[in-house]
């Protein structure tokens, strides 16, 4: 018999809570950080759906599904002899005093005056990311933007990259005039955005990874230019 330890925070029960369950549960015991792909997306779409419902009640118990999934991944790096939980918290924090020194200063410590200028908040925050890269060898081959994006979020990600560069501003090249008069608010665009998806149903071609080819022509040394296997295809 299993004795949970007394006096405890919610967050040290369920870390124990998991930790036992990697002992004693075989479904549990055999998870990797493969087998939970499927799940973390499917998490963070649930957490998304909450908040779209505006349900409280509903919100919490998405978001400790989600937080368990982080918690996973965090426990078998643990094992690994790699990093644990406290690791990833130590290492959020030390990001978010770096990235946000408009707020705190080299020290750590709050700064008297705080700028409530969102353009100068952003702009100090990019210089931030930009030096933490400088000197070291890139990460992942997309510079910082998840492959595993939706193929419509990650264009606009890489859109909105562009113009805050200002080295690609989105003009006629890719929104032409009848774009423009025909999409002028959120129900025009939205309404474009399912025709377009319609019509590629009837084509039977696969619309996600028709946009993820594009993006990979167009942006190819910034995404990974890789469609997972698993992708849906019409043909």
């Amino acid at each position: 018999m299993v004795v949970m330890a007394q006096k405890q925070t919610p967050t040290q029960q369920l870390i124990q809570t998991i930790n036992i369950l990697r002992e004693k549960c075989a479904w549990t015991a055999a998870l990797t950080h493969e087998s939970l792909r499927t799940y973390l997306i499917e998490e963070s779409y649930e957490v998304l759906d909450a908040i779209s419902e505006n349900n409280p009640e509903l919100l919490k118990e998405e978001l400790g599904d989600l937080y368990f999934q982080v918690l996973l991944h965090a426990l078998i790096e643990d094992e690994q002899g790699n990093f644990g939980i406290e690791d990833i918290s130590q290492t959020l924090n030390e990001k978010l005093l770096r990235r946000n020194q408009h707020v705190f200063d080299a020290d750590g410590e709050v700064r008297h005056f705080i700028t409530d200028d969102v353009d100068e908040i952003i702009r100090v925050w990019d210089a931030a990311k930009q030096a933490e890269r400088q000197g070291k060898p890139k990460a992942r081959k997309n510079a910082g933007l998840p492959a595993g994006l939706p193929s419509l979020t990650l264009a606009q990600k890489l859109l909105e990259r562009h113009t805050r560069a200002g080295s690609d501003k989105v003009d006629d090249q890719l929104v032409s005039h009848s774009v423009r008069e025909r999409i002028t608010d959120e129900d025009t665009l939205a309404a474009e955005l399912l025709a377009l998806t319609a019509r590629a149903e009837e084509l039977g071609l696969d619309a996600e990874s028709v946009l993820r080819v594009t993006l990979s022509k167009r942006y190819g040394s910034e995404i990974d230019a890789t469609i997972s296997p698993k992708s849906p295809s019409k043909r």
